[in-house]
């Protein structure tokens, strides 16, 4: 063993001194190996507060969208996270609401039929104020049939008999000027059916930036439903039960089928309803939340998540844990990991975006502002929904990786991070299409290669049961450091 003092003076203690120095300042370099910030225990904290009551399901139009912001904008000034933007952490920007509040129809004895209850209203034209419509008997829709009558300014009851005629029907009373169309059925069941499939889609709200005449003010339809909405002539319809038909009409279902199979449908009376379709509308304040890692480059990776949610019901809120408490959580975690490193090959921002659910408006409005230059992003990890489990696989040891073959220095990046960090197997291609539902859209839209992580649909999907209680938390945390070990391998000299 050499002699301290003998080893004191071959190395003076000034340079022993400005050794030590550097290697403090260096030591937190991406090459050294240093602990995973990476923690369940934090992955529980975050998705706890995110998924409270107090936040409302982080819905675009009430308090709890402010308190998340206000919560991911201390959570990135805690980790030391810079503000992007020169005013600060939030991106504001104004959004233009409209829903649907009081629909209904009022029959001649003054029963209410209210929407998704005794009636289904399918249609976009909406009156702010009660009007009084005359309703006549169209029998079964057909030429001959609507010849005999006259419908323009009038509601037409008429009875379908096959699902597939109703897009025919609503060209001719709409080619004859007809205010809408009254449906009924020999069988209530498909009534009930369509009460289920269309009223989370109908009674959402609808959201476009203002100042953007081309964004769609309503939510994407679901992907089973898209090319029936888009081919929907515009005329106003209801689908009733066949009970309600004698309080519209005066006659029982039976007596109103009989003459339509008569073919004496001029022999029906006409009624009188009254009818209310309201539209709200109003501006929204949202904003995005952003924080920087700055690199030794001018070039940046975005790593984004969307934080809104779905909001509340009357009695009731929408958690949102996996959709998209766990992106946010895991946003937040990538950045306490990479804040502790220095000398950072590229900036790291991170983007908490705001309306997804009402169209990927968020990652829109970043991505088309003047100073955004696609040229000097290396590429975008949008995280979204990646706590839970799907019906694929066969244990949830797994991620779905999506867009990587946009790319081929990123695709080969994520295969070795897979080698490197075995517990858990990035899965490709198994669902091809998400991305153009997910905030990535945008970013692939500019041309900048976007890698989705995701973990797949369940059966809690945009329900009040999202709930915490219901994720793997050493799964969760095993995804981000998977997440995390590609941002490495991007990040390494070469």
């Amino acid at each position: 063993m050499m002699n301290c003092r003998k080893c004191m003076s071959i190395f003076p203690l000034s340079k022993f001194f400005l050794f030590f120095l550097f290697f403090i300042i260096f030591r937190n370099g991406l090459g050294q190996e240093i602990p995973s910030k990476i923690d369940k225990k934090d992955l529980k904290y975050l998705i706890s507060m995110l998924t409270s009551r107090q936040f409302s399901g982080r819905g675009l139009d009430n308090d709890g969208h402010i308190k998340t912001q206000e919560f991911i904008v201390n959570k990135f000034k805690e980790l030391q996270i810079e503000p992007f933007l020169p005013c600060g952490y939030l991106e504001k920007f104004s959004l233009y609401q409209t829903n649907r509040e009081e629909i209904y129809l009022m029959t001649q004895n003054n029963r209410k039929l209210r929407n998704f209850d005794r009636m289904v209203f399918n249609g976009m034209i909406q009156h702010n104020d009660e009007i009084v419509r005359e309703v006549v008997f169209g029998g079964y829709g057909t030429e001959e049939e609507l010849s005999q009558i006259s419908v323009e300014n009038r509601f037409v009851l008429i009875s379908l008999k096959n699902q597939r005629e109703e897009m025919t029907i609503k060209k001719r009373l709409e080619e004859r000027n007809a205010n809408g169309l009254i449906v009924f059925r020999n069988d209530d069941k498909y009534f009930e059916s369509i009460k289920r499939r269309l009223k989370n889609f109908h009674t959402s709200k609808r959201y476009s930036i203002v100042g953007r005449s081309d964004t769609i003010p309503h939510p994407i339809p679901p992907p089973h439903l898209a090319d029936i909405f888009s081919s929907i002539p515009n005329i106003n319809s209801i689908d009733i039960p066949g009970a309600e038909i004698k309080r519209i009409m005066g006659l029982s279902k039976r007596k109103i089928v009989n003459i339509a199979n008569e073919r004496k449908i001029y022999e029906a009376p006409i009624s009188l309803i009254r009818i209310n379709f309201e539209r709200v509308e109003k501006t929204v304040e949202t904003a995005n939340v952003v924080g920087i890692i700055r690199g030794e480059s001018d070039k940046s990776i975005i790593i984004s998540a969307h934080y809104d949610h779905l909001g509340k019901g009357e009695n009731y809120y929408y958690p949102g844990a996996d959709d998209n408490a766990s992106g946010v959580a895991a946003m937040l975690e990538l950045a306490e990991e990479f804040a502790q490193y220095r000398n950072l090959k590229y900036s790291m921002i991170f983007l908490a975006t705001t309306a997804e659910e009402g169209g990927l408006l968020g990652s829109r409005f970043h991505v088309e502002q003047g100073d955004f230059d696609p040229d000097n992003i290396v590429c975008n990890f949008n995280i979204d929904m990646i706590s839970r489990c799907d019906n694929k696989q066969t244990n949830c040891k797994y991620l779905y990786v999506i867009g990587n073959d946009q790319n081929e220095m990123l695709d080969s990046l994520i295969r070795k991070a897979n080698n490197n960090f075995p517990q858990i197997e990035f899965v490709f291609d198994d669902y091809p299409d998400i991305s153009a539902r997910s905030d990535s859209y945008n970013f692939m839209k500019k041309g900048i290669p976007s890698i989705m992580f995701f973990s797949g649909f369940h059966d809690d999907y945009h329900k009040p049961t999202d709930t915490m209680n219901k994720i793997n938390f050493n799964i969760l945390e095993n995804r981000i450091k998977l997440i995390s070990e590609v941002i490495k391998l991007l990040m390494s000299p070469k």
